[in-house]
């Protein structure tokens, strides 16, 4: 089992490039002994390798991650806005919906990871996952440009900041699925996905750089909210 490392930092739900461009700010400026970077999916607004507009559209995070993946050990959890992305990132580990959450440990805590989109969500948008995710269909379809050209021109007027109305009843339907799928009560969860920026029983929802303006950090053994990590 992987360890989370003092000095960690886990950074969510950027939606680059479309919300500002505080994502590369942050890691061009990162200290210089971080020892690990997690990047727990919506780092970018829209990006999947198998559409080349796509990769271009976002080439200058995808070359800035990969060069911060020559020294420092990247873990990056695909979201819902960006998948298929090992090819891009050969020196990341990247984990898939499928192989989400990963089981790491944070001291002698045992800690769930996942963006935060693979339990407790509807029959409808299951089916869409995996429809997106299918990249011989997506390689073929005839009109996918034009697809992708309406998708970046919703999503660039999307409001992607608000308040989840019950959302503790929310994480408890997430935690009844760990717990389904073999995790007990004394793990800890943690996810992005939502936006909100919150501890609730033992599951850490990260706060979203763009919304919340912070990321997470590992300080003496816990994870603490941060606009900056700590030099």
């Amino acid at each position: 089992m992987r360890a989370i490392k003092e000095g960690a930092i886990f950074i969510a739900d950027s939606h680059y490039p479309h919300h500002g461009e505080a994502i590369i700010e942050l890691l061009t400026s990162l200290p210089p002994n971080t020892p690990q970077l997690f990047l727990m999916g919506d780092i970018f607004d829209i990006l999947f390798a198998h559409a080349p507009f796509l990769i271009e559209y976002n080439q200058k995070l995808i070359d800035l991650i990969n060069a911060l993946s020559d020294s420092i050990e990247i873990f990056y959890f695909e979201g819902n806005h960006d998948f298929n992305l090992q090819a891009l990132f050969p020196k990341v580990t990247v984990y898939t919906l499928k192989q989400q959450p990963q089981i790491f440990t944070l001291g002698v805590q045992s800690v769930g990871l996942a963006h935060g989109d693979r339990f407790a969500m509807s029959k409808g948008y299951r089916f869409y996952t995996r429809f997106i995710r299918n990249q011989t269909l997506m390689r073929y379809l005839p009109f996918k440009q034009k697809l992708i050209n309406r998708q970046i021109d919703l999503l660039k007027k999307k409001k992607i900041c608000k308040k989840f109305e019950g959302f503790e009843k929310r994480v408890e339907r997430i935690l009844r699925c760990y717990r389904l799928h073999g995790y007990d009560d004394n793990f800890e969860v943690i996810e992005g996905h939502y936006h909100q920026g919150t501890f609730y029983q033992n599951y850490i929802a990260l706060p979203s750089l763009v919304c919340q303006k912070e990321i997470a950090f590992v300080e003496n053994g816990a994870i603490v909210f941060k606009t900056k990590p700590t030099t």
